[in-house]
C-alpha cells in the first residue's frame, strides 16, 4: 500500500511538473540580448509594465523587423490563426467542420487578392513588409516558446511571408464591408413583404449631422434611387441558401452589424492647451487577444506610437512627433451581387453585354485534419467570384451569383498608405498617404502641432450607373460599375471655422454631394451626442475629451421612450417598471435597473416584424424602424398569426409584460437587482476555444458593462435574449498636440496573447473603468536587445 501511495504521489508530482514545464514554455524571453540575423544594427526593445514595447532602431526596416519580432513574441497563435483564415486553411488544423468556411474564403480569394496587391506595392513598401516578416521568422528561429494553443492543437507555426500580412489586411477590409449580406437580406424581405415594406424594415439613417458641410466642399446632383423589386430574379429559397454562406464566417468573428467607431478633433480655439486635441475609439469585434497591439517605434525618419495590428507592419492609428490621426469606417457600399445569366444548355457560359463568355474556373484542394482532402471548384465571372458555388445544393439556385468587391481589385496599396501616414509631417504629406488607401474606405481625421485640423474621406468606392447598391442586380452589363471615385473628388476639409470635426459613422455629406457612398450609415446618435458635449464648454482639455468617450446617454432612448410611456400596463410589475422608466435619465449606466428594463423591452419590441417574415432571419431590428412604426401606429404591430388585429397599444403592453417577466425570471422580482451590468456583458471569445467546453472558462473573458448601440461609450447588445455585447470600443486614444508624447491610450483585454500571462487580461478592469495610460512612461520594466 505504501508503495502504491508513493507511486501515485510520484506520478502526481510528475504531472504537476510537466504542467508547470508546459506553462513555462509558453513564456518567451523578454530581457537580455538575443543574437539573430535579418537586421542591420542592434534593436532595443523596452517593455513597460503593461507589456507595451518601445522599439528603438537605427533604420525604418529594422524598426519593422523589431515590430515583427514582438508581434510574434506576444501574439503568435493569433497571427497563425489569422494567416489560416486569410488563406482558407482552417480545416487543416480544426477538421472537416471548417470546410464550408475554407471553401468560402478560397472562393472570395482573399489570399489571391493579397498576391495581386503585392505586385502593386512600391519597392520601399515591399522592403518594409519583408523586414517585418524577417522579424517574425527571427523569433520563430531563435525561441522555442509557443502559446499553449499550438500544443493543445498539435500545430507548428510556419515561416511568415509578407503576403500573409496582406491577406489579413484583406480580411480586415471584409470585416468592415457587409453590403453583400445586406443586399441578400433586403431582397428576401422584399420577397416576403413587398419592396416598400422591406424599405421600412431597413430604413436609411437620418440625414443630419454630416461629417462635412456643404460649405466644406463643392458639388452637384443627388444619388440614384432604389431599383424596383422586379429586378430580383432568384427564388426566396435560393436567397436563404446564399445568405448562409455569408454567415459561415460568424464563428470566426466576422460580419458583425454593430461595428463602428467614434473620432473627433478640436482646433486649438476650443482647447485649454491652445493646440488641437484628437480622439478616436474604433468599435470592432471584441475578442481575446485584442485585434490591436500597442507599440512605439523610434527610428530615423519614423517616430510613431499607437495601435498596430498583429500580422501587419506599421502604426495604424496613433501619432508621431508632428501629427496625430484617427480612423472610423466610412460605411461605404463597396460590394454588389450580380446575378449572371447562365446558358441553360451550357452552364460553363454566361451572357454579358450581349455576348456569351466562359466562366473562369480553377480547382483548389483543402487539406482536412483527420480526413480526406476536399477539392473545391471555384468559378468567376467578369464581376468577380461566383459565391453561390461554395454552397451545398448550389445547383438549385437557378443561376450564378457573383460578388463584386473593391477589396479584390488589383492595385491596392493600403499598407503603403499607413507607412506614409506614419511618417507624414503635415497635411499635404498626410493626404499623400491617404491617397494610397484602397480598402476598407475610412474617415481619416487629422491634427498637427502647428494647430491645423482636418478630415478626408479615403478608399476605393464604386460608381454605379443606375442602382444604389441596396439590392442585387443583373449581370447583363448595364449595371456594371463605371469606375471608382477619384481621391481628388472625395470630401475633405482643413481648419473648418466651427473649430471641430466629428466622424462617428454618420453621413459624410448631404445628398447634394454628387458621388454616392451608399445608404447604410449608422444612426446619428453618437455624432449628435459628441457634438453636443463639445459645445457644452468653450474650452476642453484632454480629461474632458476622455470623459466624452465614456458618455452613456442614449439619444435613441430620448426618441423611442416617449412613444412607450403612454403604455397601459397589464399588471402591477409592468406598472412599476413603467414608472421607473418615467424617472429614468436615459443613462445606460452599469448599475441602472431602468436601463435593463428599457433594453429588455427593446428586445421584445424588436420581434415586431418576425410574424410576417416567418422563417427569414431578421437580423438586428433597427431602432429607427421601431420609432417609425410606433409613431404611426403601423400595421407592423399586428400579429398576422392571430385572427384579430392588434394595435400598437396592445403590442406595447404585451411586450412590456414579457420584458418584465424575463427580468424577473433572471434576477428575481426586486427591480433593484435588475442592474444593467448583470444583464449586459462584454464578451471576449477566444477564436477557437470559445466553442470548446472546459477550455472556454480558461480562455474566454467577460465583464459586466453599460451603454447600448446608440451611446458614445458604445455597448450594442444581441437581440437574442443573451444581451451579450460582442462589439465595442476596441481601442481608445486621446492626443493633445501640445505634447504628443503624453498621449493616452487604452484597449482591452491585454497586450499578451498568452493565457497564462497576467497581461492577457490586466487591462480589462481599467478599460471597463475608463482609465487610460501613456505609452512608455516611466522606467522600462524589461529591455531586450536584438543583436545582429
Amino acid at each position: 500500500m505504501k508503495r502504491a501511495a508513493l507511486a501515485v504521489a510520484v506520478l502526481g508530482l510528475a504531472g504537476v511538473a510537466f504542467a508547470a514545464y508546459a506553462v513555462w514554455k509558453t513564456f518567451p524571453r523578454e530581457s537580455g540580448e538575443v543574437r539573430i540575423a535579418g537586421h542591420a544594427a542592434p534593436i532595443s526593445i523596452e517593455i513597460d509594465a503593461h507589456g507595451v514595447p518601445t522599439i528603438r532602431a537605427r533604420s525604418i526596416p529594422d524598426a519593422m523587423f523589431g515590430l515583427g519580432y514582438v508581434h510574434a513574441k506576444d501574439r503568435l497563435w493569433q497571427m497563425e490563426f489569422q494567416r489560416r483564415v486569410g488563406a482558407g486553411r482552417l480545416a487543416e488544423i480544426l477538421g472537416r467542420n471548417l470546410i464550408p468556411a475554407d471553401s468560402f474564403l478560397r472562393t472570395v480569394g482573399f489570399r489571391r487578392a493579397a498576391v495581386a496587391s503585392w505586385k502593386s506595392l512600391s519597392p520601399e513598401a515591399r522592403r518594409l513588409m519583408e523586414a517585418y516578416a524577417r522579424g517574425v521568422n527571427a523569433f520563430l528561429e531563435s525561441s522555442d516558446a509557443r502559446p499553449i494553443e499550438f500544443r493543445l492543437l498539435r500545430v507548428s507555426p510556419e515561416p511568415w511571408r509578407a503576403v500573409d500580412s496582406l491577406a489579413w489586411g484583406k480580411m480586415m477590409a471584409w470585416d468592415l464591408a457587409g453590403n453583400a449580406r445586406d443586399e441578400i437580406r433586403l431582397a428576401r424581405f422584399a420577397r416576403a413583404v413587398g419592396a416598400e415594406r422591406a424599405r421600412e424594415l431597413l430604413p436609411v439613417a437620418a440625414s443630419e449631422p454630416t461629417i462635412v458641410t456643404d460649405e466644406d466642399w463643392r458639388g452637384g446632383s443627388a444619388p440614384a434611387t432604389l431599383p424596383p423589386a422586379a429586378d430580383l430574379w432568384l427564388p426566396a429559397a435560393s436567397w436563404a441558401t446564399l445568405a448562409r454562406s455569408f454567415d459561415s464566417l460568424s464563428p470566426l468573428g466576422f460580419g458583425g452589424e454593430d461595428l463602428g467607431s467614434n473620432s473627433w478633433v478640436l482646433a486649438g480655439s476650443r482647447t485649454a492647451s491652445g493646440r488641437p486635441i484628437l480622439a478616436n475609439d474604433p468599435h470592432l469585434g471584441l475578442r481575446v487577444p485584442s485585434v490591436w497591439y500597442l507599440a512605439s517605434l523610434e527610428a530615423p525618419g519614423y517616430s510613431a506610437s499607437g495601435a498596430t495590428l498583429p500580422g501587419l507592419p506599421g502604426v495604424i492609428i496613433g501619432h508621431n512627433s508632428r501629427i496625430a490621426w484617427g480612423l472610423t469606417s466610412l460605411e461605404p457600399d463597396v460590394q454588389d451581387l450580380f446575378v449572371e445569366d447562365v446558358d441553360p444548355g451550357d452552364p460553363s457560359r454566361y451572357r454579358h453585354r450581349g455576348e456569351w463568355r466562359s466562366f473562369e474556373s480553377r480547382t483548389e484542394t483543402i487539406a482536412v485534419r483527420g480526413g480526406r482532402d476536399e477539392s473545391v471548384t471555384i468559378r468567376a465571372s467578369v464581376h468577380g467570384p461566383v459565391v453561390s458555388g461554395v454552397l451545398d445544393g448550389a445547383h438549385a439556385l437557378g443561376g450564378a451569383v457573383a460578388l463584386r468587391w473593391t477589396g479584390l481589385d488589383d492595385g491596392d496599396r493600403t499598407p503603403e498608405a499607413f507607412f506614409a501616414i506614419g511618417t507624414a509631417r503635415n497635411w499635404i504629406e498626410f493626404l499623400a498617404g491617404a491617397r494610397l488607401l484602397g480598402g476598407p474606405p475610412q474617415n481619416l481625421i487629422y491634427a498637427d502641432v502647428e494647430g491645423h485640423i482636418g478630415y478626408t474621406a479615403s478608399g476605393s468606392m464604386p460608381i454605379r450607373p443606375r442602382a444604389d447598391g441596396r439590392l442585387p442586380v443583373s449581370g447583363a452589363g448595364p449595371d456594371d460599375w463605371s469606375g471608382t471615385v477619384s481621391f481628388d473628388d472625395l470630401p475633405r476639409v482643413l481648419d473648418p471655422p466651427r473649430g471641430y470635426i466629428v466622424a462617428a459613422n454618420n453621413r459624410v455629406a448631404s445628398d447634394a454631394y454628387p458621388n454616392s457612398f451608399g445608404l447604410e450609415w449608422a444612426e446619428p446618435y453618437r455624432a449628435r451626442r459628441i457634438t453636443s458635449r463639445i459645445l457644452e464648454r468653450p474650452k476642453l482639455n484632454a480629461d474632458d475629451v476622455a470623459a466624452i468617450q465614456l458618455d452613456r446617454r442614449s439619444l435613441q432612448a430620448d426618441e423611442l421612450l416617449p412613444l412607450l410611456l403612454d403604455t397601459v400596463p397589464g399588471d402591477a410589475a409592468s406598472r412599476d417598471a413603467l414608472e421607473r422608466l418615467r424617472r429614468w435619465n436615459r443613462e445606460m449606466s452599469p448599475d441602472s435597473s431602468a436601463a435593463s428594463i428599457y433594453a429588455a423591452w427593446f428586445v421584445e419590441l424588436a420581434k415586431m416584424p418576425q410574424d410576417e417574415l416567418k422563417d427569414i432571419p431578421r437580423g438586428r431590428t433597427r431602432g429607427r424602424f421601431l420609432i417609425q412604426a410606433l409613431s404611426t401606429n403601423s400595421a407592423w404591430c399586428d400579429d398576422v398569426r392571430t385572427p384579430w388585429v392588434e394595435t400598437c397599444a396592445v403590442f406595447k403592453a404585451a411586450t412590456l409584460k414579457d420584458a418584465v417577466a424575463s427580468l424577473t425570471f433572471a434576477f428575481g422580482p426586486d427591480p433593484a437587482a435588475w442592474r444593467w451590468q448583470r444583464l449586459h456583458h462584454a464578451r471576449f471569445p477566444h477564436d477557437v476555444f470559445d466553442k470548446v467546453r472546459g477550455l472556454r472558462r480558461l480562455f474566454d473573458l467577460e465583464a459586466g458593462q453599460g451603454g447600448d448601440g446608440s451611446t458614445v461609450n458604445v455597448g450594442a447588445f444581441r437581440q437574442d435574449g443573451s444581451f451579450d455585447m460582442t462589439d465595442g470600443p476596441s481601442y481608445r486614444q486621446v492626443v493633445d498636440l501640445a505634447d504628443p508624447s503624453r498621449a493616452r491610450f487604452m484597449f482591452p483585454p491585454g497586450q499578451s496573447g498568452n493565457v497564462f500571462d497576467g497581461r492577457y487580461r490586466d487591462l480589462l478592469p481599467e478599460w471597463r473603468a475608463g482609465t487610460m495610460f501613456e505609452l512608455g512612461s516611466g522606467t522600462p520594466v524589461k529591455t531586450l536587445v536584438l543583436a545582429p
